[in-house]
């Protein structure tokens, strides 16, 4: 009986094993039942499933459950030994390709599709495989998640199906939201932008210098045509070349108001290449370079992508590499060139650092204190060159930059300074005698204005020839030093006098620059022209002494200013338009009160203006909490640490949701909601 049973397939000998019952069709009817089977007879007869009964679960089950069971394992390990077989065969496959070397542009944007499924199924499972920590390229060791897809996710752009190289065509005036890629446009037209772009209409970060772009985009426009390029890295070319155009159309103006499709349309032909440019860079400089050139469009077009996440993927990738602490050794050892690119390329991504953290009130990516980086030297590179009229726009324009970075380290120590007011002593963290540092800061910023490059050595397109635009950024450290902080002590007299006169200043600074459309990022241009505005009413307020030096019409003015200079970038900029109506209502609240002399309506319009604005900054923020803005005066909303106008400037940029309520008129969600794609 047992060696039956042994060769019985495994379903029935557990059927004719221990255990083994009669189905419980035949046990109630008293017939004969089948045990050499999982299905009897006369169950099948009868068109019933076969059940019984498993004593050790006290339920009934399909009598065939354990041969399904083994049909389902055999099924499984089948396709698990030929997914083996064809993962190895890619591989195999993969080694015996023709090298890149080789390859024609005309083959960069086609492939075989259920090649590049097995070859993104192996790629996945490899992306596991743990890594060094000293690859930049894997974030954790053995997250699988590569800093392609990671940059990528910080970007907003629609499905990228169209091909690299498709028909030249006319660019396209409208200014349809969702542009469609690009191709290469003109040469003459390439070169013109490539001139827009190097002679920093805006300030662009020095991320690339221009002999490096004018080699990409000869390798980008030689592929097009279809000459094999077999020591050059034909995406990477392409990439940086549509780059250089999406942020030099942004400078482009014209009667519509700008070329946003075209603008956006080389983006979106640059990202469809990005995941393969940076799989096939081989330098972690190069990699960090193109983060920064994302993160210089996204700054000029927030709604596209996430500026923060940018700039904190290349602070973490400008770490990993070394670039925020120079060595003696390295400063006499490297090769000048390679050091002035390091230094321009640490310095963009701490210029972008610090103009997110301050101005919008966030902690700082990176302290001074952990970095030690000269500032690039602009005639390290140039000694011995032609002194030909655009090698001086170059090393102005390094000169400007310089200076730019300047007065960001002087605002990260105020920023830093008034944070630390309110820190607990500690011996390793002393908090600095803030009446002592105040004088010694003053003197450092006005040597730092009275420092400023020569203007008229700039290109005459280059912002860095306007005086307002250094006007502008010297008023707004002012403001940053005097303005209510977060120490939470009382602003003095004089300081609130020295707050009125730099807000005044920088609204005219900003106002000219708006009107020659020379104003840099919209988004923190307005943030600052808004803050100096509160500012102004806040003086006004607050301080007799300053009603008593300014006479009612200049303040009126400077009010005036500011509301029309606002509007003008509502129409540019829809986040601003909220802001622009919250001042118009206070500023129309303070000249009602400036120009009314009863004292006892003085009085009650003091209170009536306390309620208003405390009523602006809830309908301003109406996903706060009602507990969240209990207790704000005027004094805490001009606080950059405090004041949640900040995240409504942040949240104003990012992607849009116009179904949300509450914030239509903007047409953007008014608070990140746990920060999943803050934009800024």
């Amino acid at each position: 009986m047992s060696q039956m049973q042994s060769s019985l397939p495994p379903a029935e000998r557990l059927a004719k094993g221990k255990g083994a019952t009669a189905c419980l069709r035949c046990r109630r009817r008293k017939q004969k039942c089948d045990l050499r089977h999982p299905s009897c007879s006369n169950c099948e007869g009868a068109g019933v499933p076969c059940m019984t009964y498993h004593s050790q679960n006290k339920s009934t089950v399909p009598r065939n459950y354990v041969s399904e069971l083994e049909a389902e394992v055999e099924k499984l390990t089948r396709q698990n030994r030929e997914l083996r077989a064809r993962a190895q065969s890619a591989s195999v496959n993969d080694e015996m390709t023709t090298p890149r070397d080789n390859l024609s542009p005309g083959s960069l944007a086609a492939s075989d599709a259920s090649s590049n499924h097995v070859q993104n199924l192996v790629k996945s499972v490899s992306d596991v495989v743990v890594e060094p920590s000293r690859q930049p390229r894997f974030l954790g060791q053995s997250g699988g998640i590569t800093l392609a897809k990671l940059v990528i996710s910080a970007i907003r752009v629609e499905a990228l199906t169209s091909p690299l190289f498709i028909e030249p065509r006319s660019y396209n005036h409208s200014s349809s939201s969702m542009a469609a890629e690009a191709s290469l446009p003109p040469r003459h037209a390439a070169d013109h932008l490539v001139d827009v772009y190097f002679q920093y209409q805006t300030p662009h970060l020095p991320i690339v210098k221009r002999s490096r772009v004018e080699e990409a985009i000869e390798s980008a426009y030689q592929a097009a045509s279809g000459r094999d390029l077999p020591d050059r890295a034909v995406e990477t070319d392409i990439f940086m070349s549509f780059m250089i155009f999406a942020i030099a159309l942004c400078d482009v103006s014209n009667p519509s108001g700008g070329r946003p499709s075209q603008s956006e349309g080389c983006f979106k032909s640059a990202l469809s290449l990005y995941e393969k440019v940076v799989t096939s860079l081989e330098s972690d400089i190069e990699t960090l370079r193109t983060i920064l050139l994302l993160a210089q469009f996204i700054a000029l077009c927030p709604s596209r992508g996430s500026l923060w996440h940018l700039t904190g993927i290349a602070l973490r990738l400008c770490i990993d590499i070394g670039l925020h602490w120079e060595s003696e050794d390295q400063a006499t050892s490297v090769d000048p060139a390679v050091l002035y690119d390091h230094r321009r390329l640490w310095y963009s991504t701490y210029q972008f650092d610090r103009i997110l953290c301050i101005t919008l009130g966030r902690p700082f990516g990176i302290i001074d204190e952990s970095m030690r980086v000269p500032l690039p030297n602009p005639w390290a590179v140039y000694q011995g060159a032609s002194s030909s009229e655009s090698t001086g726009f170059d090393i102005y324009s390094q000169r400007a930059h310089n200076h730019m970075f300047s007065l960001s380290m002087l605002e990260s120590e105020i920023k830093h300074v008034q944070h630390s007011q309110v820190w607990a002593p500690k011996i390793a963290y002393p908090r600095a005698n803030y009446a002592v540092w105040l004088q010694d800061i003053q003197p450092r910023l006005e040597e730092w204005y009275a420092t400023i490059p020569q203007t008229t050595k700039a290109h005459p397109s280059s912002i860095f020839a306007y005086q307002a635009y250094w006007d502008y950024l010297y008023n707004n450290a002012v403001i940053l030093l005097y303005r209510p902080n977060s120490t939470g002590s009382q602003t003095s007299p004089e300081a609130t006098v020295l707050s009125f006169k730099a807000s005044c200043q920088l609204i005219g600074s900003i106002k000219t620059l708006q009107r020659e459309g020379k104003v840099d990022i919209l988004w923190k241009s307005a943030h600052h022209l808004f803050m100096a505005g509160l500012g102004v009413i806040y003086s006004l307020w607050q301080s007799k002494e300053v009603r008593d030096r300014n006479p009612i019409g200049s303040s009126i003015s400077a009010l005036q200013s500011c509301a029309s200079t606002l509007a003008a970038m509502a129409e540019s900029f829809p986040g601003v338009s909220g802001c622009r109506d919250a001042f118009d209502t206070l500023s129309e609240a303070t000249v009602d009160w400036l120009v009314n002399n009863n004292a006892a309506e003085l009085h009650h319009g003091r209170q009536e203006f306390e309620k208003q604005a405390e009523d602006v900054l809830h309908r301003l923020q109406p996903s706060r909490r009602a507990h969240d803005c209990n207790g704000m005066d005027m004094s805490g909303m001009l606080s950059a640490d405090s004041f949640v106008f900040s995240e409504m400037f942040s949240s104003a940029a990012q992607w849009p949701e116009p179904q949300h309520s509450g914030f239509n008129d903007m047409g953007f969600d008014p608070i990140a909601r746990g920060g999943s794609h803050i934009s800024l």
